[in-house]
């Protein structure tokens, strides 16, 4: 008799947690991006946090083992991890959430965007804080138009409710963290025969070690339950009790698995989706790296239930290459 695998995410992402948090601001000169506006918030944040915040010169210093266990920024920005089962390089703890539709600001006009802290990286908050602050002044964007703090608030997407969180000088202290129990509370209340997803910034995924230009379920699963997987292995707190056994790799093969089998065995409802090029620029390299991606709207329908809490969870954490840049963001549309 064949034991079914666990596929529950309330066990395999125990410990995970994850905090979105909303960045008001307002520009002082006007402000224009090039395409995608997450890769160019992600240059200036990092810039910003290694220039004001890292006890070493951000580079080189970033790579010695001894300084990233010491330093929060280098561990938040450079992690590497040798015994890493996909190459050194592994998912950083930080997803961002651009502006959406617009790519072009007024001075005095008000921007939003977000930045999500997974797991551990929530003790970062306070630097990520003060950081946006000093991208004010960095400036962002072709030109790098400046901008002031207006606001932070803690959003809890799945629940559609927020928080403020700066009053003044002072931030509170967050409380409306994605936690494996709401996932599972938000999945339930969902239907069970059909799901759409409208994916809002560049999707990009690879299969057999090429690009995918138009998504499979299968292929959209396997990378986000290996994206769950990597981040919850890195990121996730220990469980308070000693005696709890944390998920093993073979129990996430397993679950893979099935879940891939069970989106093999959706159909397609409708594919609104398409092709979109983008480009992010490095400073420091002087180079172009494409971020290009699937966006539009799918939806699967068939016996969706046991893929729903993952699918949340993607949303949550973004599917595909480029998360840290804003790509892979996506939501899932409540209608019936």
């Amino acid at each position: 008799m064949s034991v079914q695998p666990n596929t529950d995410p309330r066990t395999l992402m125990r410990g995970m947690s994850v905090q979105h948090l909303r960045f008001r601001v307002r520009a002082t000169e006007s402000i224009y991006f090039e395409n995608e506006p997450g890769a160019a918030l992600r240059g200036a944040l990092y810039e910003a946090l290694a220039r004001n915040f890292c006890s070493e010169a951000f580079g080189v210093e970033a790579r010695v083992p001894h300084h990233q266990e010491t330093c929060p920024v280098c561990w938040l920005l450079a992690a590497e991890d040798p015994q890493a089962g996909r190459g050194q390089n592994i998912p950083r703890p930080l997803t961002l959430q651009p502006p959406l539709g617009q790519t072009h600001y007024n001075a005095g006009q008000v921007m939003s965007f977000g930045v999500s802290l997974i797991g551990k990286a929530q003790d970062m908050l306070p630097y990520i804080a003060r950081a946006v602050q000093k991208m004010g002044g960095i400036g962002v964007g072709r030109g790098r138009g400046r901008f002031s703090l207006v606001a932070i608030d803690e959003v809890h997407p799945l629940l559609d409710t927020e928080r403020a969180l700066m009053d003044g000088r002072t931030v509170k202290r967050p409380t409306l963290q994605i936690t494996p129990g709401v996932v599972q509370d938000v999945a339930d209340q969902l239907p069970k025969h059909a799901v759409t997803l409208e994916l809002l910034t560049p999707m990009r995924l690879t299969a057999n070690d090429a690009l995918v230009r138009q998504i499979e379920p299968g292929v959209f699963v396997q990378r986000l339950i290996e994206r769950c997987q990597n981040l919850a292995e890195h990121y996730a707190e220990p469980p308070a009790d000693p005696d709890s056994v944390r998920p093993t790799r073979p129990d996430w093969v397993a679950a893979q698995t099935a879940l891939v089998a069970a989106a093999d065995g959706l159909r397609v409802g409708y594919d609104e989706t398409h092709w979109t090029e983008a480009f992010s620029g490095s400073r420091r390299t002087g180079r172009m790296s494409p971020i290009s991606g699937i966006v539009g709207r799918i939806r699967w329908e068939g016996e969706v239930a046991p893929l729903l809490p993952w699918l949340l969870w993607g949303a949550t954490l973004h599917v595909g290459k480029n998360a840290v840049k804003g790509s892979g963001y996506y939501r899932i549309i409540r209608a019936m």
